[in-house]
């Protein structure tokens, strides 16, 4: 998920000002800056101009989850150029003989004076993931901190001027003609998405405990006023083991005709801050066993979600096989894993290996990509050490649809982390973009995860034309202010596109209200039906679009399923204005070098 993601870095967290940036940050000389944390690092000292940049770069506490990457223009500047500060100093200090304790102890020390966590929260995160960013740095003697800024907050504020991090991808541009299957046949596809399993949640916990993660054992304190609810909760809260047997149970019950199942992502929980190996296999190897015991006769296609490795985000190149740094651990568990229940051949084994992505033909005509778009995030620190192509899964990718092309496949794509988010490197996402557009005759569908919203996304070229629609499938968890929900898709085994899909949910504080219930699951609508269309074409969804963004009925329902009815999140002020920014989200385009998202439909 995007938010609160600033907790979660090291070096970055430092560089988070939020709304408590003084009106003349973004004036700040970068070395300026860096000069004064390498002396204050160096000697302890805190200098009158050390101690005024501290108290103008305090963040309020009521903002520490705010979703920075969100902000614009002044601001991003400011964060940009504190980002560069801070970075500069301790790259130069390590090369200059730093120990990685003593940069530990003063980026602990700087993350709590800046109000960024509490002091466990602060040094739990960092102990996790500094190693990992000493080795990168040691590694590359030429990275420096306008290359790591850029990376983690690339904006035209911020920008990565980094030619080893311009690279393509080699295209044909022929697109020759799929023929349909003649068949009237359906096929109903569940769509799962961010478990977000706490296994640490604790009914009746302290759910506002000032952590990025709340409602868990040992967060109670004297006073506590705001209680976790027994089947979840709406603050920054994840999911407790009941209510996700719960929801798998209640599925097996009520839809007996799931063909497959696809798996988007995320088991681990968000308590980013206290995650280990060894908690991580139990709680992946604890999910997966429920979803094959209670899904005995369906064949699941699962992915890996950015919460999976520990430290979250962190998915090394196979060739970094140290243990405290290699990301082997994971890919071998879930190739077992996957294999083993039967949901995966063994021809898939090699790829999953390599990188955590594979393909699959459950049927003639049809072919399944999985792939670990975690790769791109801007988070994943090993774009710093590896950025061009992570794990030659595009290059891959490429192979594979020439493949599916050639034998007259249609395809499925499942990954993680959607084509519309501004967390996945740039370049990456241009050449992703490049690709789908090239085989968008044969791609019928995506399956995304990670926002917890329900969403979609909507691809077009550079002549504007719609060419590729994303499926977000919500989330499981509550986290934050949403409902639990998942999704049935009918799919048109003709050519395989999703001719309609059913959103199922419950309203968690009705059913915290009685813990001795099941939460009543309801169809809180059918896609074509709340927005009258006749099929979900990409042209169709283009018109509903221009035509939504004008509609104030239609923006209304968005809105609403947007956030899944939640009403702890419908209760914020939002205009119409602010309800047409959750539709130009669906807008995926390339117009630049550079892909973002338009603000026009």
């Amino acid at each position: 998920m995007t938010k609160m993601w600033f907790k979660e870095l090291i070096f970055g967290a430092l560089l988070l000002s939020v709304n408590g940036l003084a009106k003349d940050v973004k004036d700040t000389d970068v070395s300026l800056l860096s000069n004064e944390i390498e002396l204050w690092t160096r000697s302890d000292y805190e200098t009158e101009l050390f101690l005024e940049m501290i108290e103008s770069l305090k963040i309020p506490t009521e903002l520490q989850n705010s979703d920075w990457k969100s902000f614009k223009a002044e601001k991003s500047a400011a964060i940009c150029t504190i980002c560069r500060g801070t970075l500069q100093a301790y790259i130069k200090l390590r090369r200059n003989g730093a120990s990685e304790e003593n940069i530990k102890s003063k980026i602990i020390k700087l993350c709590v004076l800046l109000n960024i966590q509490t002091e466990r929260v602060c040094r739990g995160v960092i102990e996790l993931n500094l190693p990992i960013i000493l080795y990168i740095v040691d590694s590359r003697p030429n990275l420096d901190a306008a290359t790591i800024c850029g990376v983690v907050l690339e904006s035209k504020f911020c920008p990565l001027n980094n030619s080893d991090f311009e690279w393509s991808i080699d295209i044909n541009n022929s697109n020759p003609i799929i023929i349909e299957n003649e068949t009237q046949e359906l096929m109903k596809v569940l769509q799962l998405s961010d478990l977000h399993y706490d296994p640490l949640y604790e009914p009746n916990g302290n759910s506002n405990c000032g952590e990025p993660v709340c409602c868990r054992v040992g967060q109670n304190k004297t006073g506590v006023t705001s209680l976790a609810g027994y089947w979840g909760d709406y603050k920054s809260c994840d999911t407790p083991w009941h209510a996700i047997v719960d929801a798998f149970k209640h599925i097996k019950d009520t839809h007996q005709d799931i063909d497959f199942i696809y798996f988007t992502g995320d088991v681990i929980d968000h308590g980013v801050w206290e995650t280990s190996r060894e908690g991580n296999i139990q709680s992946l190897v604890k999910i997966y066993d429920k979803i094959h015991d209670t899904f005995t006769n369906t064949t699941i296609y699962p992915i890996l979600g950015n919460h999976e490795p520990n430290p979250l985000n962190q998915f090394a190149p196979k060739t970094i096989t140290q243990d405290y740094l290699t990301t082997n651990w994971l890919y071998n568990l879930v190739a077992d894993l996957w294999i083993r229940y039967g949901w995966l051949p063994e021809s898939t084994r090699s790829t999953i290996l390599e990188g955590g992505y594979y393909t699959v033909t459950p049927r003639k005509g049809f072919r399944i990509i999985a792939l670990n778009s975690n790769v791109c995030y801007c988070y994943n620190w090993w774009l710093w050490y590896h950025p061009k192509d992570p794990d030659n899964q595009l290059q891959w990718l490429l192979n594979v649809l020439l493949e599916a092309e050639k034998n007259n496949e249609f395809v499925h794509i499942l990954s993680h982390i959607p084509a519309n988010s501004n967390s996945c490197l740039n370049t990456w996402k241009r050449e992703y973009l490049r690709i789908i557009d090239r085989f968008s005759h044969l791609i019928k569908a995506e399956f995304n995860g990670h926002t917890h919203n329900d969403e979609l996304a909507i691809f077009y070229n550079f002549a504007d034309e719609g060419k590729n629609v994303a499926w977000n499938g919500g989330s499981i968890t509550s986290y934050t202010r949403l409902n639990p929900n998942y999704k049935i898709y009918t799919v048109n085994c003709s050519n395989y596109a999703v001719t309609d899909y059913q959103n199922w949910m419950y309203d968690l504080s009705s059913a915290n209200k009685d813990i001795h219930t099941r939460p009543t699951w309801y169809e809180s609508y059918s896609f074509k039906a709340e927005y009258g269309l006749s099929d979900l074409s990409v042209k169709s969804l283009s018109n509903w679009l221009s035509v939504a963004v004008e509609n104030g009925t239609l923006l209304d329902k968005y809105y609403k399923n947007f956030y899944k009815e939640a009403k702890p999140s419908l209760e914020a002020a939002c205009d119409l204005n602010c309800k047409k920014e959750y539709l130009y989200r669906i807008v995926v385009k390339s117009k630049t070098k550079l892909c973002d998202n338009s603000l026009k439909v």
